[in-house]
């Protein structure tokens, strides 16, 4: 008994360090900015394949980031320029619009879009790194996937929403918090994934990762 439970703490002594060492990875490829997209793509591929399959090591986020580079950067750049433009009308609507107007409430319908557009970022970057597609059809099987699967959607929300709270209690995790949000929001991808699988895909998946 002793034994297993100094396995179990051992195992999970180890998966903690490769989460903090795919999060500094990810940290350092970002620091350009437009690369966040491709680090964002390897960073859920790295978690996905060392962290939770326990295959292979944390630098298979350096082989995602090289291969996604292209459509990963293309996307982030689209991302970019909605969430500037929705973030631009939320500054608007806040500041702009009398409090005695009827479009008082623009700017939580801005803010509502602002966060579905970051969760549909979070499933095109995942869906990148989990399957190969053309470009068009990544941003559009992502965005089915969020509005199909509203509960889960909402589950991913509400992940965001508790890390940004720690985060603002314990500004320190900021640090953490690309690894941390990575690590928490896996199982609920997967379970999404997994329904669009065929049998022979789930198979191979849980035999050999790719």
């Amino acid at each position: 008994m002793g034994k297993f439970f100094n396995s179990k703490i051992f195992e999970g002594i180890s998966k903690l360090a490769d989460v903090m060492l795919i999060d500094f990875y990810f940290l350092v490829c970002s620091i350009p900015i437009f690369t966040i997209g491709a680090s964002s793509t390897a960073l859920y591929y790295a978690m996905h394949k060392c962290v939770y399959k326990g295959r292979g090591y944390t630098t298979e986020f350096f082989h995602s980031f090289k291969d996604n580079f292209k459509q990963s950067t293309l996307s982030w750049l689209i991302f970019i320029v909605l969430f500037l433009i929705l973030g631009g009308d939320i500054y608007i609507t806040r500041n702009m619009i009398a409090a005695d107007s009827k479009l008082q409430a623009a700017p939580i319908f801005f803010t509502i879009l602002l966060i579905f557009a970051i969760t549909w970022a979070i499933y095109h970057f995942a869906y990148i790194a989990r399957f190969e597609n053309t470009f068009k059809q990544s941003f559009k099987i992502s965005a089915v996937f969020m509005a199909v699967n509203i509960g889960w959607t909402f589950a991913i929300i509400g992940v965001l929403i508790i890390c940004l709270l720690l985060v603002y209690r314990f500004l320190f995790l900021l640090i953490f918090a690309p690894g941390i949000i990575a690590f928490a929001i896996h199982p609920i991808l997967e379970r999404v994934f997994r329904k669009y699988m065929s049998e022979e895909d789930l198979a191979r998946e849980d035999d050999i990762l790719y």
